[in-house]
C-alpha cells in the first residue's frame, strides 16, 4: 500500500480554501467538481502517488458542494516525464498550476484505448526542464490543451510508482476508486463536463 502523508480536510476546510485561493473561482457553479490537493513533495517523493482528489457536486447554481467520494493519485509528472521531457517538448515537463480552477475543463472522452476525461479547455501550467526530482511551478505560465487528461494507472489493484503513467495528467492509482469515481460520472452525473481545481496541500 502507498503511504499518504497528506493531512486530512473538512469538506468545509476544501471548499473554504478554493474560495480563497482559488485562481480563477467564480462561484460555485452547478456540476462536478474534481478538487486536487497537491502535496508539498521532496525529490524523494518524486515517483509516489501523494496527492488526494476530493469529488464534489454542486446541485444547483450557487449550493454548497456536496462530498461524494475521495481517491488517491497524482496531479504532476513522475520521474519518466520530469527527466525525459526532451521526447515531449524542448521546453520541459508540463507541470499544471495549482490554486487554480477552471470550470467543466475536462469531458467525457478516451484516454488512449478508454474512457476518461479528456482535457477541453485550457489549463495554466508550467515547464519544468532542470531534472532535480521535483514537480516545480517555475518560469513562463503557459494556457493552452496539451491533454492533461483525468485517467488512471494500471487497470487493476493499485500502482504505486508514478514512472510514466503521467508526463502532466491528474491519475489516479487505484483501480477500484477509479471505477468507482468513472461509474459515478456516467450513472449519476449523466457524463457531465468536470471543473477542476488543484490546490496546494495547506
Amino acid at each position: 500500500m502507498v503511504n499518504f502523508l497528506i493531512m486530512k480536510y473538512t469538506d468545509q476546510q476544501l471548499i473554504n480554501q478554493v474560495e480563497r485561493e482559488a485562481l480563477g473561482f467564480d462561484g460555485w457553479k452547478k456540476g462536478a467538481y474534481d478538487i486536487w490537493v497537491r502535496k508539498n513533495d521532496t525529490p524523494a517523493d518524486m515517483d509516489k502517488f501523494n496527492d488526494k482528489v476530493y469529488s464534489f457536486v454542486v446541485p444547483e447554481e450557487g449550493a454548497t458542494p456536496v462530498f461524494k467520494m475521495v481517491c488517491t493519485g497524482t496531479s504532476h509528472a513522475g520521474s519518466y516525464g520530469l527527466k525525459n521531457w526532451r521526447e515531449y517538448n524542448s521546453k520541459g515537463c508540463a507541470v499544471l498550476r495549482s490554486n487554480t480552477i477552471v470550470y467543466e475543463s475536462h469531458v467525457w472522452g478516451r484516454h488512449k484505448n478508454y474512457t476518461a476525461y479528456r482535457q477541453a479547455k485550457p489549463f495554466p501550467y508550467f515547464r519544468d526542464d532542470d531534472c532535480d526530482n521535483l514537480a516545480e511551478e517555475i518560469g513562463p505560465v503557459y494556457w493552452d490543451i496539451i491533454f492533461a487528461n483525468c485517467h488512471r494507472a494500471a487497470a487493476q489493484g493499485e500502482s504505486v510508482r508514478i514512472y510514466n503513467w503521467s508526463v502532466a495528467c491528474l491519475v489516479r492509482n487505484n483501480a477500484a476508486q477509479w471505477f468507482k469515481w468513472l461509474g459515478f460520472m456516467d450513472k449519476e452525473m449523466k457524463r457531465a463536463p468536470l471543473s477542476v481545481c488543484i490546490l496546494k496541500e495547506f
